[in-house]
């Protein structure tokens, strides 16, 4: 049996929403580090599944984690996708710093940035065009702790849950024409009703 999809599908709306995510992340982050002055080292990742090292300061993660499909029609669906924001910070004790009070103050403030970022009415559509999102909404945050050694260093992580209303389209089956479809019957309109007329 030949294949009879003969379009190329489309990337879809979540593989572009993802990795818009970690595009915005990048950008305003690293716009917030300079405009605050801050010395972190910020690295922002897309579907990163190496672990989190010890010479890292700070690191974003992007992944997708699942989808749910309603409103279908023949040629879209609304897919409410919901994506984890990772975020892993690291720190070590200094003379009255405490290494894990450092690591969890330095968690808390870019899991703020990015937790703004992501509620702001600025990036509601996340910068694409229009179509695409039908909505953003960060729904909640959990912090962890980093188990294991760091050389000296303590690691803390936050996980943000960022959920996207996402358009899903699909291309129609193109009809077929019917033939031989006409009648030789019509309705005309007489003092007792509509009645069929032969033609």
């Amino acid at each position: 049996m030949p294949a009879i999809i003969t379009e190329i599908i489309p990337k879809q709306g979540f593989e572009i929403v993802g990795e818009q995510i970690g595009a915005v992340l990048a950008l305003e982050v690293a716009n917030q580090v300079a405009l605050q002055a801050l010395a972190n080292q910020v690295g922002v990742f897309h579907e990163r599944v190496t672990p989190f090292d010890k010479s890292e300061e700070v690191m974003i993660n992007v992944q997708l984690d699942s989808g749910n499909y309603d409103n279908h029609t023949e040629s879209n669906v609304q897919e409410g996708t919901i994506f984890n924001i990772d975020i892993y910070a690291s720190a070590a004790s200094s003379s009255g710093k405490p290494g894990d009070l450092e690591s969890s103050k330095l968690l808390q403030k870019f899991l703020g940035m990015c937790r703004y970022i992501l509620q702001s009415t600025k990036y509601r559509t996340l910068a694409l065009p229009a179509g695409t999102i039908g909505g953003t909404y960060v729904d909640s945050f959990q912090i962890y702790d980093q188990p294991g050694p760091n050389e000296g260093k303590s690691s803390r992580m936050a996980r943000l849950v960022f959920r996207v209303r996402i358009y899903e389209n699909q291309q129609l089956w193109g009809s077929t024409a019917l033939s031989g479809g006409d009648t030789s019957v019509k309705l005309d309109l007489t003092d007792k009703g509509y009645k069929y007329i032969l033609t």
